[in-house]
């Protein structure tokens, strides 16, 4: 049997999986029932395919929880593609972490609660006072924050995918689409566009990097005493 301190540490770990490969709101984590992976196998590719639904919990018709998460709009309903990996990590924590509390919600308290967004902000708040100095002056120098929050991981989310999605070859319309598939956002959403900026302002810090590189290398070059 786990003790108190793994359990939650396990939680943390699934937590913040959760958000950062897959980009939930906070709300949407905190509804996710604790059978929310699902899988068919793929037999043109023949391998499992796991996937998340973003979606009221069908278990529970009524939330104990003050303040209550749900789904944002009509447009937060989707269908998110799980690694296996995460698939794994989330059947391990439901199987040795998260115990057997009297409700179906996947994330549970310590107290054998749903958690709340009250619990999961303390959470982030005791997580961001563990950061190294180091981390957190970089955080600060970055963002002008000294904390992290859920949202943030979920912009971390947005700009990643979205510098894959143009590495793969896909134009920024094609991007911008999948973009709000994936997040949830409506056809008309601009918040796309304001993760674009992040991901080409990250690309010009890496070709002066590299520009920096390669003038310091023909500083290099030349013979000394000259």
């Amino acid at each position: 049997m786990k003790r108190k301190g793994e359990k939650t540490r396990w939680r943390v770990f699934v937590i913040f999986t959760i958000l950062l490969n897959m980009g939930l709101r906070r709300g949407e984590l905190l509804i996710l029932p604790v059978d929310t992976v699902k899988s068919s196998f793929d037999n043109r590719d023949q391998r499992t395919r796991y996937w998340l639904n973003v979606t009221e919990n069908p278990y529970e018709l009524d939330d104990v929880r003050y303040n209550k998460p749900s789904i944002k709009t009509a447009h937060s309903y989707r269908q998110i593609p799980v690694s296996e990996s995460t698939a794994i990590l989330v059947q391990s924590y439901i199987e040795n972490c998260r115990g057997r509390p009297e409700h179906s919600f996947l994330i549970n308290s310590q107290f054998n609660l749903p958690m709340s967004h009250e619990a999961l902000t303390k959470l982030f708040s005791k997580i961001s006072k563990h950061l190294s100095k180091a981390t957190l002056k970089e955080l600060e120098d970055r963002t002008g924050k000294t904390n992290i929050t859920p949202h943030d991981l979920r912009h971390t989310c947005a700009v990643v995918f979205l510098n894959q999605l143009l590495t793969m070859g896909d134009s920024m319309d094609e991007a911008l689409v999948k973009m709000r598939c994936f997040f949830g956002w409506s056809p008309s959403s601009d918040m796309p566009v304001r993760y674009a900026r992040a991901v080409f302002e990250d690309r010009l810090a890496n070709v002066w990097s590299k520009i920096f590189a390669d003038q310091v290398e023909i500083l290099r070059a030349i013979p000394r005493g000259l």
